[in-house]
């Protein structure tokens, strides 16, 4: 699965490889990346039918693109606009029709299965590496899903590349941006706070804008 989910996301962005790189840069990248997720997937650990399973998933193959963009000599920086484009370059294909299709298949199980996946956060009843929050319903367009353990961070030291969190904890607001959403979140375990304080609107806005930085936008 992570390996598909990693050959579509990189074909995707074949044309943005091919003019920002050139087609050897893409070839040989494509290529070197298989060979890392080959090193990487059997150290992963399993955190079995959880909801955050694709966001898991997806963080396993961009830990795969930082290690061999940096052995390719690109600078953190860089790699960090890469991963982006990358993935907005995605949501972008997502036919205006079918993005309320797309969201529900984003947040309905998060919704749905997190009163339960709150329970076993509370009874240290969950795998290592799963995600540890607490769900609160506001209404039937908002709720908090405040995090306090989160696979992706655990992961990111595992696999020594904690720079990369700056990375994937912002892609909440991308996401929720192309998916019409609203987001909101002050704290992050990414940046050292003690949580996540996840605000979702299932309706709403929520700005993109990374050349404003992310001071209050964590």
């Amino acid at each position: 699965m992570i390996k598909i989910m990693n050959n579509i996301v990189i074909k995707m962005n074949k044309k943005y490889f091919v003019k920002k790189y050139g087609i050897d840069f893409y070839a040989k990248f494509k290529v070197e990346v298989g060979k890392k997720l080959d090193e990487i997937i059997p150290e992963v650990p399993d955190i079995g039918d959880s909801i955050f399973k694709l966001s898991y998933l997806m963080a396993i193959f961009f830990i795969a693109w930082y290690k061999v963009l940096e052995e390719m000599k690109i600078s953190n920086e860089e790699i960090r606009l890469i991963i982006w484009a990358a993935t907005e370059n995605c949501l972008k294909k997502i036919p205006n029709l079918f993005i309320p299709v797309v969201k529900k298949i984003y947040l309905n199980p998060m919704i749905r299965k997190a009163e339960s996946h709150t329970k076993k956060s509370e009874e240290n009843n969950l795998p290592e590496y799963d995600w540890k929050i607490k769900y609160e319903k506001v209404d039937d367009n908002c709720f908090y899903l405040n995090t306090y353990e989160c696979g992706i961070k655990k992961l990111c030291k595992k696999f020594d590349v904690e720079d990369m969190l700056l990375i994937m904890c912002r892609m909440d607001y991308l996401t929720s941006h192309y998916l019409k959403s609203g987001f909101e979140r002050t704290k992050t375990l990414g940046d050292g706070d003690e949580v996540c304080n996840n605000k979702f609107f299932i309706n709403g806005e929520c700005e993109w804008s990374p050349e404003k930085g992310f001071a209050e936008r964590k």
